[in-house]
């Protein structure tokens, strides 16, 4: 590549600092790539040309997705930006990462496209009625019992989205926050498996999850509030991720090839380059149920994630030629 190859980008400092951007800015240099900050809040048309833009804004779209005037402007402008410039290689397009955004329309398309067997999406369904009686019935005619689990329905873009429940029954529905989605609660032995892609490369992590929950725990215990980043972060010790011995046996190694499927249906549904996927195992028929799908996860663990994303560029900027 010669050195007037730009790389844009517009991420914010503190995700520049998880990533340890200084790393990327050597890896760009040492493959003849030059890397250069976007001011998103600027005319977009002086600070170029560009032939990468990379972006990570989910708190702006999620905002301009809820009618934020000032995020909406934004986003915008860069849709307009990049109309004008079909040429520039955007990663990941706005269009498709929209759709990560609000959690029921991703798992809208997952439980009715994902097709691959032995692979499949939790039962959910939206709750907007504060009348907890019609929740109970939509909740039953959905199939989804006690516990279950509820989610933000906006997936993206703030701590909040990140604020979740584990609901135990009809006195809890009080505690879900409208609108929201209630999604099965599987029983997968506390471990989730985060899958996280870059283009054709993925690496998976083992974090701590829920432990298994049964028809007795929904007399026995009152809603679990919670923030999936503290209990699934790697090192957490929570008293509801210990196994009785009973359930120990029960856990299972997730294996490659079904893994290898998931990410590849997965980048084909939603048209990602940087996506993530949370994934558990069901203890009682070792199916695999996809409970999140997230826009530019955090790769700060991910090993030699510049490589591999300067590896996805230049494969895509020689397609990008061939068009």
């Amino acid at each position: 590549m010669c050195d007037k190859y730009v790389i844009g980008y517009s991420i914010s400092e503190k995700k520049r600092q998880k990533f340890n951007w200084n790393d990327f800015c050597s890896v760009c240099e040492s493959e003849g790539f030059l890397l250069k900050m976007i001011d998103i809040n600027s005319d977009l048309e002086p600070q170029g040309p560009f032939h990468v833009f990379i972006y990570k804004m989910a708190d702006k779209l999620a905002l301009a997705e809820y009618g934020d005037q000032n995020a909406k402007a934004i986003i915008s402008k860069m849709k307009e930006y990049f109309c004008r410039h079909p040429e520039i290689i955007v990663i990941d397009p706005l269009d498709n990462i929209r759709i990560l955004i609000n959690r029921y329309k991703s798992y809208e398309i997952l439980q009715k496209q994902l097709k691959l067997k032995d692979v499949f999406t939790p039962r959910f369904v939206e709750i907007t009625s504060n009348n907890n009686l019609k929740n109970r019935t939509l909740l039953r005619m959905t199939g989804i019992k006690f516990p279950f689990l509820c989610k933000p329905l906006v997936a993206q873009g703030s701590n909040d989205a990140h604020k979740m429940m584990v609901i135990f029954n009809e006195q809890g529905l009080k505690d879900c926050p409208r609108p929201c989605v209630a999604q099965e609660f599987i029983n997968h032995n506390a471990v989730l498996h985060k899958i996280y892609i870059v283009g054709e490369n993925f690496h998976v992590f083992e974090r701590p999850s829920f432990k298994n929950f049964y028809e007795k725990d929904c007399t026995a215990l009152n809603t679990i509030f919670f923030s999936s980043h503290d209990i699934c972060k790697s090192g957490t010790k929570s008293k509801w991720s210990i196994l009785t011995e009973e359930n120990i046996p029960l856990t299972v190694k997730p294996k490659r090839e079904i893994l290898e499927k998931i990410v590849k249906r997965v980048t084909e549904l939603f048209g990602l380059l940087l996506v993530g996927v949370d994934v558990v195992i069901e203890n009682h028929t070792g199916k695999y149920a996809i409970i999140d799908v997230n826009m530019f996860p955090g790769y700060d663990s991910y090993p030699n994630f510049f490589e591999q994303l300067i590896s996805c560029i230049k494969k895509l900027s020689i397609k990008h030629k061939d068009l």
